[in-house]
């Protein structure tokens, strides 16, 4: 068994962490690293990672998750948020800053001929897409695999947390977060990260056989 294998194995949804001991923060740079340069759709990044540490915090959001342990015994906590329509419109800051990383040092306009064949078939998809958050939203998942999957490589545990009363835990970050502005961003979804305080359960899985049809 091959070193990834062995981390998909050890990373399960940890219910409960050891509250005492937090991870190095050059160990969660690396887990940040992952989210980072996960793949996205046109190489957008329609992602922010609110990563939360203080105790003040998680206890507000762990009280919009259900009350779920995790987030208050957890060394860390994330929200990872999807930007809303209003930034993947073309004379947005954001579009234009992610467009600008493809041209030229020289150039100085999005309309540059080494970037109009790019716009032009982004906005075609975008004018089919129906609904551009929900595609965002659903970009947020693969960092977020990607963030739990490296934190199992290294031995730290993860839990996805999915669970949340939307509006609550919008006014918990409205109340706690400067940048965060409802208008420009969603939420879509939460990872608590730390190490285990009780012992793996047993893992299910389907067998290949039930999940894997060859054409």
């Amino acid at each position: 068994m091959n070193k990834f294998t062995e981390a998909l194995n050890f990373r399960h949804a940890c219910k409960l962490f050891d509250d005492k001991r937090t991870i190095p923060a050059q160990d969660f740079q690396e887990v940040l690293e992952a989210g980072r340069l996960s793949p996205s759709s046109f190489g957008l990044e329609p992602w922010h990672f609110l990563v939360v540490t203080n105790k003040e915090v998680k206890a507000a959001i762990r009280k919009a998750c259900g009350n779920q342990i995790q987030l208050t015994s957890c060394s860390h906590a994330m929200i990872i948020l999807f930007r809303k329509a209003s930034q993947f419109q073309l004379d947005s800051h954001f579009l234009r800053s992610a467009f600008a990383r493809r041209l030229p040092a020289n150039s100085d306009t999005l309309l540059d001929k080494s970037c109009q064949y790019f716009i032009d078939y982004y906005t075609q998809a975008l004018s089919n897409n129906n609904n551009v958050e929900n595609w965002a939203e659903m970009q947020c998942y693969i960092a977020a695999a990607n963030m739990m999957t490296a934190a199992a490589y290294i031995g730290i545990d993860s839990c996805a947390i999915g669970g949340f009363e939307y509006q609550s835990l919008e006014q918990v970050l409205t109340e706690h977060v400067t940048m965060f502005n409802p208008r420009e961003f969603g939420i879509a979804l939460g990872l608590t990260f730390g190490y285990r305080a009780n012992q793996q359960p047993k893992k299910y899985r389907f067998a290949p056989s039930d999940i894997i049809t060859y054409i």
